[in-house]
């Protein structure tokens, strides 16, 4: 069985992010909603035993397929989620190989920020050698979506 991830970048953990991510899937996934986690700010020292910076990664290390969801905030994606990606300079070893993402991207006029958030995630993907598989932006792109990730079993 294909384990799969929504890591949810939105601070309303069953706002409209949640609801596009629910129209890809009658898929079973486990959500990671990141407003309910501390996550430090990337900078020289911290004390890593007060974030979950790694209690999330070690969740996506277990995933086959990880869905990553944001609003768009200002023309970019969430804080919560560049948060989290700033940290991922943390992990450059983390093994993330060939793991399947897709990108959902909802929010008001989100042609703005696509290309930029998009940009982000690819680089990631090419970074960690996992594979792009595609972005939503409204519900008949998530059932597209739906459709890919059934089939990529």
């Amino acid at each position: 069985m294909q384990r799969r991830i929504f890591l949810n970048g939105s601070m309303d953990i069953n706002g409209n992010t949640a609801r596009l991510a629910n129209l890809v899937r009658d898929l079973e996934y486990v959500p990671i909603h990141l407003s309910e986690f501390h996550i430090n700010q990337i900078r020289p020292e911290y004390d890593q035993q007060q974030d979950d910076f790694k209690k999330v990664m070690n969740q996506l290390i277990l995933a086959d397929d990880i869905v990553i969801g944001t609003p768009v905030y200002w023309s970019s994606m969430s804080g919560y989620l560049k948060t989290f990606i700033d940290r991922f300079a943390d992990v450059l070893d983390a093994p993330l190989s060939g793991k399947r993402v897709y990108l959902l991207v909802q929010g008001t006029a989100p042609e703005d920020a696509i290309p930029y958030i998009t940009n982000v995630i690819r680089h990631i993907c090419r970074r960690f050698h996992m594979k792009y598989m595609g972005l939503a932006t409204n519900s008949s792109e998530a059932f597209k979506l739906h459709d890919l990730i059934v089939n990529e079993k």
